[in-house]
């Protein structure tokens, strides 16, 4: 069980102002829900941990395409950027 001089600690390190009682009524609120978490810990902790998990993963360019080939036509869907288009404000 968490004591409330821990839960003082902790409020005071959020800078959070807590009166003893509120500190008392925290930590028998918050200890069950710390065991519950050490309980989901052992459980998650069981799995098979020789291989790390895999983040972050992105194919591999085997087989990219030349570079350029499609910039005419991106430009081409691209908007006018002479004077007499409307759509561009100054």
């Amino acid at each position: 069980m968490i004591s409330r001089e821990e839960v003082k600690k902790l409020s005071s390190l959020a800078r959070i102002a807590m009166t003893d009682e509120e500190a008392d009524q925290f930590a028998g609120e918050v200890s069950p829900i710390l065991d519950y978490v050490g309980q989901v810990s052992e459980v998650a902790g069981e799995g098979d941990m020789e291989s790390p998990p895999t983040l972050n993963t992105m194919r591999g360019d085997s087989d990219p395409h030349e570079s350029g080939i499609f910039t005419e036509k991106i430009l081409a869907e691209a908007p006018d950027k002479s004077e007499k288009n409307p759509l561009i404000w100054k």
